[in-house]
């Protein structure tokens, strides 16, 4: 690689033209700041993510990587989403939450399901409440004014609604990626298939929910609506997800749950 040059700047006038300012991130000190601020503000960016918004190759990129590691700032690469994170030791500052983020937030949690929601409204409420009065004194003045006409506040019946034992063990599983065996009927009068599954996306499909893995019966990745899952048992399997799992290129193959699910494919 070149080494930069240290001859002095052209000034006007000169053959070689006016000067060009230099860009702030092609100051290394400057830049590895930028990369601190940028690892703690994104969800795990790629080296070319980093790399545009640096203005510098992926090469240099990777050098800055090397420098912080150097400097005792630990950032950790995701291979499950091709992407760098900082260690949690490393954060700098809390992450501080905005104006627009927060009303975001309000307005979703006032406008759920509570039966359609695995049965989290309630501590959904729970945290934007604490949320909002954790925020500086203006904003939270904003957001108090807002709640009060921005949708309805769950009714009394809605707000008893819990996470069933299913839904807080898939919840479990997923969060310490550790595979599930599930028990699935299919249809009524039939004998529930049992499978186990590493699941890499739950996602709301056709208006339910829905696991989408490698099951071990198969060995497959297969679609199972959440709602025929009878019976569910914490493993302590351990699983990765692929870096290239793609849900819409999955989905393409699966019209729907309904198309998706049948007791062959259940392994």
């Amino acid at each position: 690689m070149a080494q930069p040059s240290h001859e002095h700047p052209s000034v006007p006038g000169t053959a070689m033209g006016p000067s060009q300012p230099p860009r702030p991130s092609h100051f290394p000190l400057v830049r590895l700041l930028q990369l601190i601020v940028l690892l703690q503000s994104e969800r795990c960016p790629n080296a070319r993510r980093m790399a545009e918004i640096c203005e510098v190759s992926r090469r240099t990129i990777y050098r800055d990587l090397a420098m912080l590691d150097e400097a005792g700032i630990q950032v950790l690469y995701r291979p499950d989403r091709q992407g760098y994170q900082l260690a949690r030791s490393m954060l700098l500052t809390s992450p501080r939450i905005e104006e627009h983020e927060a009303i975001a937030l309000l307005v979703l949690t006032r406008n759920w399901n509570a039966h359609e929601d695995l049965g989290l409204s309630r501590a959904a409420g729970s945290a934007v409440d604490k949320l909002l009065q954790a925020l500086p004194d203006s904003m939270r003045k904003n957001l108090l004014a807002l709640a009060e006409v921005v949708g309805d506040s769950p009714s009394p019946d809605a707000t008893k609604a819990e996470p069933t034992g299913i839904h807080s063990l898939v919840l479990k599983s997923l969060a310490s990626r550790q595979q599930v065996r599930v028990w699935v009927r299919d249809r009524e009068g039939e004998p529930a298939e049992s499978t186990k599954i590493a699941v890499y996306r739950l996602s709301r499909i056709d208006g339910q929910w829905c696991l989408i893995g490698r099951s071990s019966r198969d060995c497959s990745v297969c679609l199972i609506p959440l709602h025929r899952v009878e019976r569910a048992e914490s493993t302590a399997d351990a699983y990765t997800i692929p870096p290239r799992f793609n849900l819409e290129r999955f989905l393409l193959q699966h019209r729907s749950p309904a198309e998706a699910l049948n007791p062959a494919q259940v392994g």
